[in-house]
């Protein structure tokens, strides 16, 4: 199997410039990679594991950076990968529970552009959209908005520890 270095999306369904009405380079260029540890006899070690990857999203210029909670949970490690190849280390600063969101804070000097938050409902259905992955053009893929719902349902890390229904976004990727 590939490494996720020299993993890439095809080409057909990568994001071309011409195609959004904003810098596709200089956004992607926020989402970052993000490799976290978590200590073998953590809670959450034996479902989620114990080297987890997946991606975030630089929201501000200082390094704050905003993924999917269980991600980074009782994470003692962690590294942010750049779009430059630049591997910095990270420290977890919040793991909201009602969300699911985390925040991680950069421990290096970044020299990005952070990704302004937006609104979801002012997505249309139809409208282009990118999934972005950390690497660039080469590792996101170009998409439309099929349909717009709220989504209510339960999010848990285990059978038996549930939230109440949420309205949610859920992104990230599985454990490792």
């Amino acid at each position: 199997m590939p490494s996720a270095s020299e993993w890439k999306v095809p080409a057909s369904v990568q994001p071309k410039p011409e195609d959004y009405g904003y810098d596709l380079d200089a956004a992607l260029s926020a989402v970052v990679g993000i490799r976290a540890i978590i200590p073998g006899d953590a809670f959450t070690a034996e479902t989620l594991g114990t080297e987890r990857a997946g991606n975030g999203v630089l929201i501000r210029a200082d390094g704050l950076v905003l993924t999917i909670g269980y991600l980074v949970t009782e994470a003692e490690t962690i590294w942010l990968t750049l779009i430059d190849g630049r591997a910095v280390p990270g420290t977890v600063l919040a793991y909201d529970q009602a969300t699911g969101f985390g925040l991680i804070q950069a421990l290096a000097r970044l020299d990005l552009p952070a990704l302004p938050i937006g609104q979801s409902s002012a997505v249309s259905v139809g409208e282009r959209v990118v999934v972005g992955g950390a690497g660039g053009r080469q590792k996101s893929v170009a998409a439309r908005v099929v349909a717009k719902q709220e989504f209510a349902g339960y999010w848990s890390m285990s059978s038996t520890r549930r939230s109440s229904p949420r309205r949610r976004i859920q992104t990230g990727a599985a454990p490792r």
